[in-house]
C-alpha cells in the first residue's frame, strides 16, 4: 500500500511540474551535521537568564569521540534533569539551563560513568571534555552467557 501511494504521489508531482513548466533535477545528498555555535547558545541562554553546558566525550585511551553518549544535568533532590545525547564527533549542547547547583552525569554502555557537579550560571557557557574508560563490567544476555562490551 505505501508503495503505491508513493508511486501516485511521484505521478502526482511530475503531472504538476510539468504543467507549470517546473523541471526536477538531480542534487547529490547532504548530510546534515551539527555545528555548535557557542555564541548563539551564550546569547539564547542569555537573554532568558540561563546557562549552558557544551562539550565533547572521548574514549580515554584513543582519545576517539564516543556517540550517543548520555549527559545528564539533574537538580539535587529530585528536581528537574536536563539531557543530551553525544552526535557522530562526541559533541553535544545542553542550552538553556537555569541557574543553580546540577549533578552532572555521562554515561555510556561499556563504559564507567563520569559524575561531577556543575553550577550553572545566566549568561555563562560551561564547556566539558570527559573522557570515559572501559568497563570492566560484562553484559548478560537472556541465556545468561556472559559477553564482553
Amino acid at each position: 500500500m505505501k508503495s503505491v501511494l508513493l508511486a501516485f504521489s511521484g505521478v502526482c508531482a511530475l503531472a504538476c511540474a510539468r504543467s507549470s513548466g517546473t523541471t526536477f533535477r538531480a542534487v547529490p545528498w547532504q548530510v546534515a551535521i551539527p555545528q555548535y555555535n557557542v555564541d548563539s547558545v551564550t546569547r539564547d541562554s542569555a537573554s532568558i537568564g540561563a546557562g549552558a553546558l557544551v562539550g565533547t566525550v572521548v574514549d580515554s585511551i584513543s582519545g576517539k569521540p564516543l556517540e550517543s553518549a548520555q549527559i545528564l544535568l539533574r537538580v539535587p533532590g529530585g528536581g528537574r534533569t536536563f539531557r543530551a545525547i553525544t552526535d557522530s564527533r562526541g559533541g553535544f549542547v545542553l542550552g538553556r539551563v537555569p541557574p543553580g547547583h546540577y549533578h552532572l552525569v555521562v554515561r555510556l554502555i561499556g563504559y564507567e560513568a563520569v559524575t561531577g557537579v556543575n553550577d550553572a550560571r545566566a549568561g555563562v557557557v560551561d564547556t566539558l571534555r570527559a573522557r570515559m574508560s572501559r568497563s570492566i563490567l560484562y553484559l548478560v544476555t537472556g541465556r545468561g552467557v556472559p559477553t564482553a562490551p
